[in-house]
């Protein structure tokens, strides 16, 4: 039976936010395992629901004991990562597995992003981890070690996504300043142009008013 655990984490970032910047968590310092990512299928489930698939690949850190049972497997584990994005709901739900060094340990992962139903302006992740292993007379070893492994790589996981929201939040609040500086400045050419506008229509009428006076006066008859 596999081995179950899950954790509970936090973002002190907006849901819209985490949205925005989900598959934008590598790289980050956080994450220097993580080698390579590739979306390999994207598209509408529904007009608001968002659904991924994507190939990752990291280094697989294996422990000194279990070296000599797993002699010849490489450092590096392929996973897939499949994620659906539902706005309306607003609930991000992630799933990753192992597709390499199956025999040794297979895990599942499943992340939920939800709004803090205390307080809006942050995001809750929980995040749950089913962990099983091939490895005959070590099982109980491996699945040990996967759920610790799982409890740390969730830690660094929301210390590495909270770095790129950080970095994101920060890019969109820049972005926002300047699209309200653009605005103003456009709205201040436009009352400059309008202001102008009316004084040379001013100046117009004036010189307008000018000629007709001067005209009016050149042929009223001399006395």
């Amino acid at each position: 039976m596999a081995k179950y655990c899950h954790t509970v984490h936090s973002h002190p970032y907006a849901w819209d936010e985490v949205a925005g910047a989900i598959f934008q968590r590598y790289p980050n310092p956080f994450a220097t395992h993580v080698l390579s990512e590739d979306t390999v299928e994207r598209g509408l489930l529904q007009p608001n629901v968002l659904y991924s698939k994507r190939f990752l690949t990291k280094t697989n850190k294996l422990p000194k004991w279990s070296e000599k049972f797993v002699i010849g497997i490489k450092r590096y584990v392929p996973l897939v990562e499949e994620s659906i994005v539902d706005r309306d709901a607003k609930v991000i739900t992630t799933y990753t597995r192992n597709v390499g060094l199956s025999r040794f340990m297979t895990a599942i992962e499943k992340v939920e992003y939800r709004r803090d139903p205390h307080d809006p302006s942050k995001t809750v992740a929980v995040k749950e981890a089913w962990i099983e292993s091939g490895l005959y007379g070590l099982r109980s070893a491996v699945k040990n070690y996967g759920v610790e492994r799982f409890k740390q790589n969730c830690t660094r996981a929301t210390d590495g996504f909270n770095h790129v929201l950080a970095h994101f939040h920060h890019q969109q609040h820049y972005i926002n300043e300047m699209r309200v500086k653009k605005w103003n400045e456009m709205k201040h050419k436009g009352e400059v142009l309008r202001a102008n506008a009316r004084h040379a229509a001013e100046v117009a009428k004036a010189h307008s008013v000018v000629r007709a006076e001067e005209s009016e006066g050149s042929t009223k008859p001399s006395t």
